[in-house]
């Protein structure tokens, strides 16, 4: 089970606002490292996963990971590990089946919400996650 593997879990068991909101933090770092570490993989991949590293980025301040350090070394070496040996094509469809959870469960909290602060920060995710899955052409498995 990878990093990502388990946030994701983790997302799909969060109970409450918060915890999805912490979860899809989470969920949305690992995408920025795997993102980073294979934005180089194939020449003509490499403006998708650029911008859908900057929207991930965005969606992580949007769940109030905006303090979370820069990736270290070992962070990087993680996200290569989560997919070693795949084809760019095998990435994308990882990153957008975890970009359409995370979607999903944070606009499925926003009406529900405990304030407008809240609710605001889930559609903002919401709609960073859309961009990435968008962007990696809502790629399914090969």
């Amino acid at each position: 089970m990878t990093d990502l593997s388990r946030a994701l879990e983790r997302l799909a068991a969060a109970t409450d606002a918060a915890d999805v909101l912490d979860s899809a933090c989470k969920v949305f770092e690992d995408l920025v490292a795997v993102l980073r570490c294979h934005q180089e993989d194939e020449v003509s991949a490499f403006p998708a996963f650029v911008l859908a590293g900057c929207a991930a980025a965005n969606g992580r301040d949007w769940t109030g990971g905006a303090w979370t350090p820069l990736l270290d070394a070992a962070k990087q070496e993680a996200a290569d590990d989560l997919v070693n040996g795949a084809t760019i094509a095998e990435i994308a469809a990882v990153i957008a089946d975890a970009s359409h959870a995370i979607a999903t469960r944070v606009s499925a909290c926003a009406p529900s919400a405990p304030d407008e602060a809240v609710r605001v920060c889930c559609e903002g995710a919401a709609a960073e996650a859309a961009t990435i899955r968008a962007l990696m052409g809502g790629a399914s498995p090969p």
